[in-house]
């Protein structure tokens, strides 16, 4: 029995993990891959917080509401601006080294990106993620009180009792290795497995973002809200021969990149005041506009207005991957394209990171703590991830939950998956991934969401078909009914929404419903 399960292995997840050891709590940490390999490893911009002299909460809390397009929750919003700077204190304490000032080495160097105000971007070099992610895992290893299960997938979650009396007590968890099905029991679980970027056919996210997270919890009863609001990154590398997709992060064009056509117009003069700098809604919706326009795959960015020094200096992990695709970015323009990238909704939890059933928490992209509202602005992703992450053990803390005493039930009987019909599952992956870019993408119709949601009917005879057949104990089986679940709950919420705000932009409700409101979904709502 753990006091802390925490599922995902994630800057929220590590955080949280780090923070209970510190206050002697004995936590479990699973993931599902063989290490850290989710989307806080590829997170190239930075971390969003005021240190800067010039700059103040107000203005960073104003930024975030304007980006949000009005869907913002302001309690959270002022929560995660004000914990800023005493967070980054606390990763500093952990082993972050973000990029100091070229001119002060006492100072941090600030990147400035779309949709800021000011120069508040905290990052190392261009791999912001993956150094907290480093220096977090160096961190845990020193921790005697936290253990660590790799190649481990989440089944479902343990939990008694029903309605408000509910209470999540565990996880069954499938060991890849072989296919074991385990019981892990905890007094408090925390959520914080990514987010579902990969339900669509172009993403930058990793494998692992497929919403498996969501699924579980909306199995277990706890809402979604506001999982309409995908956010589509508008400049992903265009370079079809990676195997990999790669993002152009945001800090490329608030260090000075220009959005441009085929013919060297820069078309986001015409689209926003900011220009390149737009809020990223604003620009993936013109880059697909131009595109359409034109007729032609993708858009380009071009960094001429900076010398070859700087921009190696600044981006040399972006300006290396780009120079594997043969293009110097330094000659070159960037080709680049919108692709799915954050989901700005997900488990709903308050701003002590709860869901609705007690002893469950969730954190991280999984969550909806309603500070990202209709649109994320650039770099809060990092920050919310650790401020929210901390305040769940904050609370588990002080709740009593850890002091809780109940015994574990038995298992009644042993489970195994089998690893069969991969080729199958993946095939019916692929298409619910081909009809969420098709259908649910960056520009919406009614028609297209219902469309869809025939492909999902469709889709759903299959698992009534393994299911009669006694085939669900199968991995590829349970990875693809959470990816459909969660799909289906994502565009019933999009039907819902009748308004184009932020990232849903559906051509039937073009204009701002004033009356608007957040959107909470369960898995048994219908249509």
């Amino acid at each position: 029995m753990y006091d802390i399960l925490v599922l995902g292995a994630g800057i929220s997840g590590l955080s949280a993990a780090l923070h209970a050891a510190e206050k002697g709590l004995h936590v479990l940490i699973l993931t599902k891959g063989a290490k850290p390999d989710g989307s806080s490893n590829y997170a190239q911009g930075g971390i969003a917080t005021v240190t800067e002299k010039t700059d103040k909460f107000v203005f960073h809390i104003a930024d975030t509401l304007e980006a949000g397009a009005g869907l913002c929750k302001k309690e959270p919003v002022n929560i995660l601006t004000k914990s800023g700077p005493a967070t980054i204190k606390q990763l500093v304490k952990w082993g972050v080294q973000f990029t100091p000032s070229p001119t002060d080495h006492s100072q941090f160097d600030l990147h400035l990106e779309g949709g800021h105000s000011h120069h508040r971007i905290l990052h190392a070099a261009d791999l912001t993620g993956k150094e907290i992610m480093r220096a977090l895992l160096c961190e845990l290893h020193k921790q005697k009180n936290i253990d660590y299960l790799e190649n481990c997938y989440i089944k479902d979650l343990i939990c008694t009792g029903t309605g408000k009396a509910k209470r999540c007590i565990g996880a069954k968890v499938i060991h890849q290795k072989t296919g074991i099905v385990e019981n892990l029991y905890a007094k408090a679980t925390i959520l914080s497995t990514g987010g579902a970027g990969r339900i669509w056919q172009y993403t930058v996210c990793p494998h692992d973002s497929c919403g498996d997270g969501m699924a579980i919890a909306a199995r277990a009863g706890a809402a979604l809200q506001d999982i309409e609001f995908m956010q589509f990154h508008p400049t992903s590398l265009y370079a079809p021969q990676l195997k990999k997709p790669f993002l152009i992060s945001e800090a490329v064009r608030g260090f000075g990149g220009i959005l441009k056509n085929y013919k060297g117009e820069e078309f986001m003069n015409q689209v926003h005041p900011l220009h390149s700098l737009a809020p990223r809604d604003i620009v993936a919706r013109a880059i697909h506009s131009e595109m359409m326009r034109l007729g032609k795959p993708n858009m380009f960015i071009d960094l001429s207005g900076r010398t070859p020094k700087d921009i190696k200096s600044h981006f040399p992990h972006i300006y290396a991957k780009c120079l594997d695709a043969g293009i110097d970015i330094t000659k070159e323009w960037i080709p680049v394209v919108p692709a799915a990238h954050y989901m700005c909704g997900g488990v709903l939890v308050d701003t002590w990171s709860r869901t609705e059933i007690k002893g469950l928490y969730a954190c991280g992209e999984v969550a909806d703590t309603g500070v990202h509202g209709a649109n994320r602005l650039a770099s809060n992703s990092l920050l919310e991830s650790v401020v929210f992450a901390i305040r769940a053990v904050d609370n588990i803390c002080g709740s009593g939950l850890t002091k809780d005493k109940f015994t574990a039930p038995r298992a009644t009987k042993k489970e195994k998956v089998s690893f069969t019909k991969a080729a199958y599952w993946r095939k019916r992956k692929k298409i619910l991934q081909d009809m969420m870019w098709a259908n649910c993408g960056i520009v919406r119709t009614v028609a297209g969401l219902n469309q869809g949601l025939k492909v999902i009917e469709d889709l759903e005879g299959d698992i009534a078909t393994a299911i009669k057949n006694g085939e669900t104990e199968n991995f590829y089986y349970l990875e693809f009914l959470n990816a459909l679940q969660v799909s289906k709950m994502i565009l019933l919420a999009a039907l819902r929404r009748k308004e184009s705000r932020g990232l849903h932009y559906i051509l039937d409700y073009p204009n701002l419903d004033p009356k608007t409101k957040h959107q909470s979904i369960y898995l048994s709502d219908k249509k």
